[in-house]
Order: structure tokens, then C-alpha cells, then sequence
């Protein structure tokens, strides 16, 4: 049996910039309808699990796409690993040059702004449910550390990686097939 090469680095490339794609269309229109400031706390905690989401569908979508396009239908757990991961770090690292030039040309005073709703909401919520004083000021203070583009960014780049790796693992699980793997008809 000829072993057939397959495009690895071509196709995970596109299907990451689909990924980014989606990714910075999401971060679009969040930010301008400032979904995260009328959620109130919670609203990043559950925007978050929303983009991990539709992450997981998305990569598992262009990993059984690839697993048939490119690998005739066939593709080990490491094959499936390496091309989702793959799709993963090119994503990471469109949506870090994205968030990059949104934080520094489109809107540099959003993170500025959107930490101060929070601070907001979160001392209301506190005080809502009587947290005792000596922790609102400890929340306060964290608040008040410098927000930096660069602490962004590696923040981005490390929670897109580690989300990707955990995404990547169930994805490669799920979309592996192995010749023996078909049910005879």
C-alpha cells in the first residue's frame, strides 16, 4: 500500500486562519456591542467558555474534513493531534497579531476601560453579598495593577496554547479512524 503524503502544514494553516477568522469576528462584535460590560462579571468567564466552544466544533469540523480530504478517510491519534494543534498555534498566533493592532491603534484605551466596569461591578457584587472590607480593598488593589499590551498578549498566546492543547487532545480522540475502525455493512 502507497502511503499517501498529506499538505500538513497547508491545510492546518488554512483551517487556522478559519479559526482566527472566526475568533476575531467574535472579538468584533463583542467589542462593539460591549457584551462583556453589560454581562457583568461573569460575562468574561462565560464568553470564554463560549469561544472554547466553538472552537472545539470548528477544529473538530476541519479535522475529520482533513482526516477525508487529505488522509482518504483515515488518520491516527497523532496525525489527528499534530494537524488540530497545528490549526491551533497558526490561530494563536493571527488572533495575537489582531488583538495586537486592535490594542494599539484601534481601541488602546478598551482594556483601560473595560477593567474599570469591571472594578465596578465586581465591588458591587461584593458588597451585594457582604464580602467584609479587607477583601473588597484586596480586589481593589488587584484592579489597580498596570495593564500592559504585552501582558495581554502573553496572556492571549498562553490561554490560546493551553486551551488549544486541551481542544487539540479531544478533537485528535474523536476524529482518529483507523482502517479497522469501520462497521462492515
Amino acid at each position: 500500500m502507497e502511503e499517501k503524503t498529506s499538505p500538513l502544514m497547508k491545510s492546518s494553516l488554512i483551517y487556522g486562519v478559519y479559526l482566527a477568522i472566526v475568533s476575531i469576528l467574535l472579538s468584533v462584535v463583542i467589542w462593539a456591542a460591549g457584551v462583556i460590560e453589560s454581562m457583568g462579571i461573569w460575562g468574561g468567564a462565560i464568553i470564554g467558555l463560549l469561544s472554547f466552544v466553538i472552537t472545539f466544533i470548528l477544529l473538530l469540523m476541519f479535522s475529520i474534513a482533513y482526516r477525508k480530504k487529505e488522509m482518504d478517510g483515515y488518520m491516527s491519534f497523532g496525525q489527528a493531534f499534530i494537524f488540530a494543534f497545528m490549526a491551533i498555534i497558526f490561530s494563536t498566533i493571527i488572533v495575537t497579531i489582531y488583538n495586537y493592532i486592535f490594542h494599539t491603534f484601534i481601541a488602546p484605551e478598551y482594556m483601560e476601560n473595560l477593567m474599570a466596569v469591571m472594578q465596578q461591578k465586581t465591588i458591587a457584587y461584593m458588597e451585594r453579598i457582604g464580602a467584609p472590607e479587607a477583601q473588597i480593598d484586596k480586589t481593589i488593589a488587584k484592579f489597580e495593577e498596570p495593564i500592559t499590551i504585552w501582558k495581554t498578549l502573553k496572556q492571549g498566546i498562553l490561554g490560546g496554547l493551553i486551551g488549544g492543547l486541551i481542544v487539540s487532545l479531544i478533537v485528535a480522540a474523536i476524529a482518529k479512524k483507523k482502517p479497522a475502525d469501520e462497521v462492515p455493512e
